[in-house]
């Protein structure tokens, strides 16, 4: 698998930028929120850190997509990059919340924009049979950065303070917007240019885009299943210090679990086919079903811990491969806004779930949380299956000659 995501100098290049950044954005997981409560001692500034990451996907998200499809991903990964890093580079020269609020917000539109240039550059760079290797490592980068990231700030603020580490993550910015301007251009797009407003280009894409089923099926099957799977970020705090009595240390495990598997479920993607991707991103969404189903019932850590990483695994599993059938289902000049539309509707389905997921767990507890959470996903499942079996069916296997 590495072998064909690592094949060229300018894949190379890409994938180096994106896992040192991965794991500066791990340390900022931790460090940007526990420098918001150490200024203020209110968990309301740990909420005005952590909102305006989301907002801008939720917000700007389809049309800073439009602007990746214009004007390309290396420019827009590039400029990410750059607004990243100087939102960070401001937390660690302006010791203010007005200024932790405006670091999260310059982030946050970094990210959003980041997210659809990079799956675009992904499927540029990595064409073909190459596609699943390199979606996959993508994937698992993102992951290890956070569960890398979180344990290296735990042992580093043991020795220094949060500035530091957002400092670090600032300068793995800075390193991968000179990383990523050293990529190669591919050859020029030949179409001709058309002088419209990126208004004009996102309704345009939103025409084409809600006017393919598949790619409809797609959305709001993802969406769904975020907005169900969502409140296991939520519900594990309450799983592990009140049901399974097992406070933060176990709270810790927990994670970890679920990202050593969203780790393998990302680089386990192999398949060529699309008929594949389907199985497996249905796969993937049985995993996360099962995971949720045991939570509910929540025997034990010890049995929780490998239903935790199968939980990861299905999550991994299930998200490269809706990106592969995503990105095979529109042509290339539309990546930008199909992957900036699915990151907008994704983010508001987390936000939502974490809102509904505070709202059961203070009516019936974290176990009926997980519960209902649990057949929504078994819903998701049943709904979208059969559908998509239509959309991307086997190949018919040729009868038996006498």
């Amino acid at each position: 698998m590495l072998r064909a995501a690592l094949r060229d100098k300018a894949s190379r290049r890409f994938f180096t930028a994106h896992g040192q950044s991965c794991l500066g954005s791990g340390l900022a997981h931790v460090a940007l929120p526990l420098l918001a409560y150490d200024k203020t001692g209110s968990a309301w500034a740990v909420t005005a850190v952590l909102i305006p990451d989301l907002m801008p996907s939720i917000l700007f998200g389809p049309l800073l997509g439009a602007l990746v499809d214009r004007v390309g991903w290396r420019a827009c990964a590039i400029a990410a990059d750059l607004a990243r890093f100087l939102g960070f580079t401001l937390v660690v020269f302006l010791h203010t919340m007005s200024a932790l609020i405006l670091a999260a917000a310059l982030a946050g539109i970094g990210t959003a924009l980041f997210a659809p240039a990079a799956l675009a550059g992904v499927s540029a760079l990595a064409p073909g049979e190459r596609r699943p290797a390199a979606l996959g490592l993508f994937g698992a980068l993102d992951d290890i950065g956070l569960t890398v990231g979180p344990a290296l700030a735990a042992g580093a603020l043991a020795f220094t303070g949060p500035t530091v580490l957002l400092g670090a993550n600032a300068v793995s910015f800075a390193f991968s917007a000179l990383l990523l301007a050293g990529v190669a251009r591919r050859e020029p797009r030949t179409e001709p240019v058309q002088y419209r407003t990126l208004w004009t280009d996102l309704r345009e894409g939103l025409r084409v885009l809600g006017g393919r089923a598949d790619v409809r099926l797609l959305l709001g099957s993802s969406t769904a299943a975020v907005l169900f799977a969502g409140v296991t970020n939520v519900g594990e705090v309450l799983l592990a210090r009140e049901v399974l009595g097992a406070g933060g240390s176990g709270l810790a495990a927990l994670v970890t679990a679920h990202g050593v598997g969203t780790i393998l479920g990302s680089l386990a993607a192999r398949f060529r086919e699309t008929f594949q991707w389907r199985r497996a991103y249905v796969a993937g969404l049985s995993c996360m079903a099962v995971d949720l189903t045991l939570c509910a019932l929540s025997p034990s850590l010890w049995i929780l811990l490998p239903v935790f990483i199968l939980g990861g695994f299905g999550n991994g599993f299930a998200l490269v491969h809706d990106r592969l059938l995503l990105g095979d289902a529109v042509p290339d000049a539309l990546h930008g806004r199909v992957f900036a539309l699915q990151k907008a509707l994704t983010s508001l389905a987390f936000a939502g779930s974490f809102v509904a997921a505070s709202v059961l767990i203070s009516v019936g507890g974290v176990q009926l949380t997980f519960a209902v959470a649990a057949v929504g996903m078994i819903a998701v499942i049943a709904t979208s299956a059969p559908r998509m079996r239509a959309a991307w069916p086997a190949p018919a296997v040729a009868p038996v000659p006498a």
